[in-house]
């Protein structure tokens, strides 16, 4: 009798460990909200690992969810090199979770956040279509991680892609960091 009750409350403790992993048909079925997107900015590569393990089992050594995020080495703005501009992919599987008119998203990394989200749009999308699938309209106020939004617009052109910049951070790069001064020499 105890052997068992051991074995049920085993299994219970560890149940959440099997719960992070979704099951083949939990992630097929997992579709990601175009208004989503606009949370990703200054988002943490690992926290963006982590939602993309847990709802559509992407497994990811490097950014999942067993990452953590204050041990990993970001790099250093003056180098530029390193992890500096790491980070997590959007899937193409997940991607295709988007609906139309969402052609593509890119993601760009610094020093371990999301410095900005790029998304294109089928042509032909008007700036309003845009705002209302993302949540932006007019008189809402942007997400409090968004720095600034800008929306492309191709009035006429069917052949221009539209695009939606979300920013969460201005670059800081090796100019930003004045990287070429040298260290003040220590007085004897």
């Amino acid at each position: 009798m105890h052997k068992w009750i051991f074995v049920a409350v085993s299994m219970l403790v560890s149940g959440h460990a099997f719960a992070a992993a979704p099951s083949a048909s939990q992630a097929a079925g997992a579709r990601l909200a175009p208004t989503e997107l606009t949370t990703w900015p200054r988002m943490r590569a690992t926290d963006f690992g982590c939602m993309l393990e847990k709802r559509f089992g992407v497994q990811d050594k490097k950014f999942g969810c067993a990452a953590d995020f204050d041990r990993i080495d970001w790099g250093d703005g003056c180098d530029g090199g390193g992890n500096y501009h790491a980070g997590p992919e959007l899937p193409a599987r997940v991607a295709k979770t988007l609906p139309a008119p969402i052609k593509s998203v890119e993601i760009v990394w610094e020093h371990g956040e999301a410095q900005y989200v790029s998304i294109d749009f089928d042509p032909g999308t008007s700036k309003h279509e845009i705002e209302v699938l993302m949540g932006l309209g007019a008189g809402k106020q942007r997400p409090a991680n968004v720095m600034d939004v800008s929306i492309t617009e191709c009035a006429g052109d069917n052949n221009c892609t539209p695009n939606l910049f979300m920013l969460g951070f201005d670059h800081m790069g090796a100019g930003d960091l004045e990287c070429d001064k040298l260290p003040a020499k220590k007085k004897r």
